[in-house]
């Protein structure tokens, strides 16, 4: 029993021992480690917060952008967007958003810049892929043929393949060069799936071999 007494003693010594030490120390990690998960938590919190706004943007955005005569509001909020969400995919979108306007307006040029900021500096590849192939059909509307080439010269993963193989079709139609066309179009048939896409350039190639 007095040995135990005694051992409880000499271990409450090297813990005031030890505490006197290196206590101070200790309050400070302990300190900073809760400051640093209050920090994390508000940090989640701020950024669950902008993304709902971004998404109550971007759903506004879309939904103006399928009604006739909302285009002011496709506008506001895609400059809101890119404004305040830069360098995130709902910028991204917003520019592919400002881009058909330009084009529903006719204005080939201001559309080219919108797509080009997306497939220069893409916040994924799926909108590289996506903006790279629709500049490319502006490009050739703007008979700027070798830049389009240019775009569309790039490997195309599966689901964006068909479209790339039916724009390099474009490019030679527009040049006449009617054999590579219609090499390109067979291609992008077999690309692409049942749909308006695979009609649309089913209807190409059809018209092509009629004019042989």
């Amino acid at each position: 029993m007095v040995d135990y007494i005694r051992d409880e003693e000499e271990q409450a010594e090297r813990l005031k021992e030890w505490w006197q030490k290196n206590g101070t120390a200790t309050i400070i990690v302990i300190v900073l480690a809760i400051g640093a998960l209050l920090g994390w938590r508000q940090w989640q919190d701020h950024s669950a917060g902008q993304a709902g706004e971004a998404s109550q943007h971007y759903e506004a955005m879309m939904a103006a952008l399928g009604q006739q005569g909302d285009a002011d509001l496709v506008r506001n909020a895609a400059d809101t967007l890119i404004e305040d969400f830069g360098g995130s995919a709902y910028a991204d979108y917003a520019h592919l958003a400002l881009a058909k306007l330009a084009v529903d307006d006719g204005d080939l040029g201001a559309a080219t810049e919108q797509l080009t900021t997306v497939a220069e500096d893409p916040a994924t590849r799926e909108l590289e892929y996506t903006a790279r192939l629709r500049l490319a059909r502006v490009l050739i509307a703007q008979g700027e043929l070798d830049a389009a080439s240019e775009q569309i010269s790039r490997t195309f993963p599966e689901a964006w393949q068909g479209q790339a193989l039916e724009l390099k079709g474009d490019i030679a139609s527009v040049r006449d060069n009617r054999d590579a066309a219609r090499a390109a179009y067979g291609d992008a048939l077999e690309a692409l799936d049942e749909g308006a896409a695979r009609d649309r350039v089913q209807m190409k190639l059809d018209d092509l071999k009629s004019q042989s």
